[in-house]
């Protein structure tokens, strides 16, 4: 498992963890121009791997959405007949949640103490959100581990330690992280941001919390060569036609070992 961090301002110095991920994720919703598209969820590699499992679950099965964010995922499992929870640690955007998608359920907790009552979900899902966490993802797997029903399936996503991160990592700091400077130091002020995890590592921290794991698969290929152009490679400027035309033609012949930005679990509470 390898950390990454971020720049942050002198306010978020002395923040607490807990704080620091609401008010950054709170930020980066409000800030985004992104409208969620619920009609393209079916195109999704996660969907694709979920599918199968979710068809034996009987409609109206209880499942949790864990770090919803925008709320497209809950929407449009709530529109299949599930009776889903979205669970989000910002406040605000819980807020604007309901009001936008009033038939839908939107909760504010945080994932690592849900309130919610024992084995009282069928699955759970949740993307980009165990990482966040600098203990590590144990409290989070806990706490899935306590709200699944003996059976019920976990689907999470983390970003992945890929061949290109490894390979990069083994580099002088300089070299690869232009936020320092190897006279200087480092110009900002950093913390901790997310955890990056190999396959196995991922395994091991889901049968470690009692689960079994049934498949780890890279996804988001796309996204991870778009970051391999802009962050290492260097040579297209972004959003320009060459930029996309090679981000396509890196990500159709690219290892997905290598290239890949996420791995999504499916893993059965034991």
């Amino acid at each position: 498992m390898r950390k990454d961090y971020t720049p942050i301002s002198d306010a978020d110095r002395t923040v607490d963890e807990t704080s620091f991920v609401e008010r950054y994720w709170t930020e980066t919703w409000n800030n985004s121009d992104h409208l969620p598209d619920v009609s393209a969820l079916t195109r999704r590699e996660e969907y694709r791997i979920m599918r199968p499992f979710l068809a034996q679950l009987p409609k109206g099965s209880r499942i949790l959405d864990g770090g919803c964010g925008l709320g497209e995922w809950t929407v449009f499992f709530a529109r299949q007949g599930f009776d889903i929870v979205g669970l989000d640690l910002s406040g605000e955007i819980v807020e604007k949640l309901k009001i936008r998608f009033p038939a839908c359920q939107f909760v504010r907790g945080d994932i690592r103490q849900t309130g919610f009552e024992a084995k009282s979900f069928a699955a759970y899902f949740s993307w980009g959100t165990f990482e966040h966490f600098e203990s590590g993802l144990g409290e989070c797997l806990v706490e899935a581990h306590r709200l699944l029903r003996p059976g019920g399936r976990l689907f999470i996503s983390v970003p992945f330690n890929n061949w290109r991160h490894i390979l990069r990592d083994a580099r002088r700091l300089e070299c690869w992280d232009h936020d320092f400077d190897a006279r200087d130091g480092y110009r900002q002020t950093h913390r901790f941001y997310q955890w990056r995890l190999t396959r196995p590592e991922l395994q091991r921290e889901l049968e470690l919390h009692g689960f079994q794991t049934e498949r780890i698969t890279p996804i988001h290929k796309l996204t991870g060569a778009g970051r391999w152009l802009q962050w290492d490679f260097r040579v297209f400027r972004p959003n320009t036609r060459a930029y996309f035309a090679a981000r396509r033609a890196f990500a159709f012949l690219m290892p997905a070992a290598y290239i890949s930005h996420m791995i999504l679990a499916v893993a059965k509470r034991r």
